[in-house]
């Protein structure tokens, strides 16, 4: 999947359309990229957006998650 080289939110998706991350980053292409090292995931949905606005969609995201949920997505660690 070619994803735009802009800011925005991702999520990763392992099979069964499990969600497994949801983040943020200036550059959605490199940042993806990179959590391909680290994480095995099968699909990448996005959303383009302004980087300060990102950063609180993603907030924003995973508290829906938790609520809907109980629990963070699989690769959303806390400290």
């Amino acid at each position: 999947m070619l994803l735009p080289n802009e800011a925005g939110v991702y999520f990763l998706y392992q099979i069964g359309d499990v969600l497994v991350y949801i983040g943020k980053a200036q550059s959605l292409f490199r940042r993806v990229h990179e959590h391909e090292k680290e994480m095995i995931f099968c699909r990448v949905g996005y959303e383009t957006t302004h980087y300060s606005r990102a950063r609180i969609l993603e907030k924003e995201l995973i508290e829906l998650y938790v609520n809907e949920h109980g629990q963070f997505p699989l690769y959303n660690k806390r400290h």
